[in-house]
């Protein structure tokens, strides 16, 4: 893996142009304050009134993210989803962050990894489930990875993210963020793991973490699809599939120390298998119907 030797990203991070970009950006999506207060109606203000102090902060490597607000979002299956909802300050700092080190590390991601990144969607991904199945993979090795992006272990991301990153200041900057902390009402809870989602930063992060499964599965030859914390791999028959799960199960908990969830993960028949909330089945039902309207089309024209 090629590193970005000798060069200074922080200098590119606190560039004028850069900053503001970012904050036009984190003004464009709105949202909530964080633990501070300060609405995205107050942040240009409020950065024109601290931009000289942010940026020397940011390039000696002393700027102190506040802790993250926890916002809990209520799940289909009854559960909830945490949120953490940095200030609208930090969310510049991640957004400027993510602007300068995306275009470094997106490059080396998996073709098979299609969330949270440009020019990719769930379509995309989709369309790669169908040619498997029409490719004759059709059973699934559906994996549901156990509250992912509360799990992500600290000390390995870092080892990871250096893996495309030299700069020390950059590297201290994004350790900081995940090390804030969580106020949730008004009690702090300390971060020793984990990434919340809610910041610029969280969705590049857990692609990086998870791009080490990505590459053992192409080490392994495998056909997979993953989309953020989904992921799904296509085999030939029920037995490989059975043989397969016991042995990303292994990798995925002893070498990158996640769980998996058993109650949710489970190999099946790819008609029956639900990726990114649609069904194999209810896909060839569609091309069937797309191409009998085509056909019927023709047949008018001629």
């Amino acid at each position: 893996m090629k590193k970005q030797d000798g060069i200074n990203l922080i200098d590119r991070i606190v560039t004028n142009g850069n900053l503001w970009r970012a904050f036009k950006k984190v003004k464009e999506n709105g949202g909530a304050p964080g633990v501070d207060g300060i609405t995205v109606h107050e942040l240009k203000s409020h950065l024109r009134k601290y931009f000289e102090p942010l940026k020397k902060k940011l390039k000696d490597g002393t700027y102190q993210p506040q802790p993250v607000k926890r916002v809990a979002i209520p799940k289909s299956d009854g559960g909830v989803r945490y949120l953490g909802i940095p200030c609208v300050l930090d969310r510049v700092v991640q957004q400027a962050i993510l602007q300068v080190i995306d275009p470094i590390i997106d490059p080396h991601f998996s073709k098979n990894s299609f969330g949270f990144r440009k020019g990719r969607n769930a379509h995309q991904a989709i369309e790669l489930a169908e040619q498997y199945y029409q490719e004759g993979y059709r059973t699934v090795v559906d994996c549901d990875l156990k509250s992912y992006f509360d799990t992500i272990h600290h000390q390995r991301l870092r080892a990871y993210l250096e893996e495309f990153i030299t700069d020390k200041i950059v590297l201290k900057l994004i350790w900081k963020f995940l090390r804030s902390g969580i106020l949730d009402k008004d009690i702090y809870i300390e971060t020793t793991e984990g990434a919340p989602q809610g910041g610029p930063l969280s969705p590049i992060l857990a692609n990086v973490y998870l791009n080490k499964l990505d590459r053992e599965l192409e080490k392994r030859g495998h056909r997979f699809i993953r989309y953020a914390d989904d992921f799904v791999i296509y085999v030939k028959t029920p037995r490989a599939g059975e043989r397969v799960m016991t042995s990303v199960k292994k990798y995925i908990e002893e070498d990158l120390g996640l769980t998996i969830n058993e109650k949710k993960s489970k190999v099946c028949g790819a008609t029956s298998a639900t990726f990114l909330g649609f069904n194999i089945q209810n896909l060839m039902g569609k091309l069937d119907a797309d191409r009998v309207k085509l056909l019927n089309n023709d047949s008018k024209i001629n």
